[in-house]
């Protein structure tokens, strides 16, 4: 089993590596935590998308609150 600092680190070294694939100008790979490159449904805040009623841009915590569940 696996400790959760070395997997942290391993994840960041993983995260680096595909950030200076994805950006090879940047050397220190300072954008390795925000690699989405696209705003697309799949990628974005779904809940800012306005193709979605706004019943499923909801979260379940609102939904609750406002009795539509």
């Amino acid at each position: 089993m696996e400790k959760k600092r070395a997997r942290r680190r391993r994840d960041l070294l993983r995260m680096k590596q595909r950030a200076l694939r994805i950006y090879p100008h940047d050397k220190n790979a300072t954008q390795a935590e925000y690699l989405a490159v696209c705003s697309c449904w799949m990628c974005g805040n779904q809940r800012r998308n306005d193709w979605q009623p706004k019943i499923e841009r909801l979260t379940m915590q609102e939904r609750r609150f406002f009795g539509r569940v």
